[in-house]
């Protein structure tokens, strides 16, 4: 097994889409930026989130029963870095970005994201130190804005399509 280092050093060398989860139960309302976030499965619709233990959201979201998922774009690193920030108290990290409630499961919705979900906790396992969490996609939500990516412990704005520069097959009609 490798040690924590090598480990850090390779996942930092992964680039993710950035994302903040968040999560209300009764009055308790909080938001993580992670990038620990895939989709599982279209039918039925079905993402995986994975949050550490210890972390303040894992007993909301487990209290919730429900959760949303924010795909930021890369206007909004001033909301990443908001949610990011450890120190910080729970309703402090919506000080940044227009939040409401969603309209299906009343959880918190970052207006202006290129995608955001609004999931229904259905499943929960522990790995390590996290737990992943599967949720039912209820809802989805869209808006314009290029993704915004980590990568090398720091944002990164996604770049040019490189297929499209050197196949001929982006050209041919062919979708998937």
């Amino acid at each position: 097994m490798i040690a924590i280092p090598e480990f850090k050093r390779a996942m930092r060398a992964l680039p993710a889409q950035v994302c903040v989860i968040a999560a209300q139960a009764g009055e308790t309302r909080i938001a993580m930026t992670a990038t620990a976030v895939t989709s599982l499965s279209a039918e039925p619709p079905q993402i995986l989130i994975c949050v550490h233990r210890a972390a303040r959201p894992a007993a909301v979201i487990r209290e919730a029963g429900a959760f949303s998922v924010h795909l930021l774009s890369s206007a909004q690193v001033d909301v990443a870095t908001q949610c990011a920030l450890p120190a910080l108290s729970p309703e402090a990290r919506f000080d940044v970005g227009d939040w409401s409630p969603s309209p299906l499961l009343g959880q918190p919705l970052l207006a202006g994201t290129p995608v955001a979900l609004e999931c229904r906790l259905v499943a929960q396992s522990e790995q390590g130190t996290h737990y992943v969490f599967t949720g039912l996609i209820e809802g989805a939500f869209f808006a314009e804005g290029k993704p915004l990516l980590y990568h090398d412990a720091s944002y990164r704005e996604i770049g040019a399509r490189l297929d499209a520069l050197h196949l001929e097959w982006d050209n041919q009609g062919l979708a998937f």
